[in-house]
């Protein structure tokens, strides 16, 4: 499907063309991109063509300091995060309801409760450099219990909203409890969540299912794993259409 009206690339602030972050929902239904003529971040369902405007009018400077796009799981709750503006914009597709989020620059994970984030920005203030937290509905912050930073965070929130993984490790994201060590075939890296308790790892062209609560490890085939069109759909970040 084509999307007449989404701008692929634009100047940055070094003159340069860079091509524009997109993100697309996990069941693949709602797609994020801007909007060429009105300048907007735009979140469209792809079975109605029913779009929803997620931020005002940007600037070039504040697209081309580098935007960070998320969605929930269920691809009702997205958030757009101007790293420049030291902010993050959370919007309720279904309602058009928006809030601003301060100081939160890359997110992790967002459902209806709560927003997974990273308070270091590339531009500007942004509160304690690479640490990630746990922003409620009410506003309050909550740390994870370990200090982890951006780096560390690979496949981030499950699909349950509460599941998040980062640094090898589970923790629960409405207690900010760690739940114990994500346990992988050694030399592995976790790529994506299949669901609420099953993890794609990949070992080289090596792949394998992961059972976070019984450890069981499944080898599967390398030339189809569940779960890898996800992963290349979203890889990157910053892909043109």
């Amino acid at each position: 499907m084509t999307i007449a009206q989404a701008a692929t690339e634009i100047f940055g602030i070094d003159g340069d063309k860079d091509g524009v972050e997109f993100a697309i929902s996990r069941d693949g239904h709602r797609v994020v991109y801007l909007d060429a003529p009105s300048y907007r971040f735009v979140a469209m369902d792809l079975r109605t063509r029913k779009t929803r405007a997620l931020t005002p009018p940007l600037s070039g400077e504040e697209v081309g300091k580098w935007v960070n796009l998320a969605s929930s799981s269920d691809g009702r709750w997205f958030t757009v995060s101007l790293m420049g503006n030291a902010k993050t914009i959370l919007t309720d597709f279904d309602t058009g309801q928006a809030r601003e989020i301060p100081n939160v620059c890359v997110v992790h994970g967002v459902t209806a409760k709560l927003v997974v984030g990273n308070q270091w920005c590339r531009h500007g203030d942004g509160g304690v450099p690479n640490r990630v937290i746990v922003v409620r509905q009410d506003g309050s912050v909550r740390p994870l219990d370990d200090d982890l930073q951006n780096e560390e965070v690979g496949i981030g929130l499950a699909p349950d909203g509460v599941t998040f993984a980062a640094g090898g490790n589970l923790y629960d994201v409405e207690t900010g409890q760690r739940l114990g060590s994500l346990l992988l075939p050694p030399s592995s890296r976790a790529v994506a969540w299949l669901d609420d308790s099953h993890v794609l790892a990949t070992e080289g062209e090596r792949y394998h299912v992961v059972d976070i609560v019984t450890g069981t490890q499944d080898e599967v085939d390398g030339e189809s794993p569940p779960g890898l069109a996800f992963v290349e759909r979203h890889r990157a970040g910053r892909l043109l259409w």
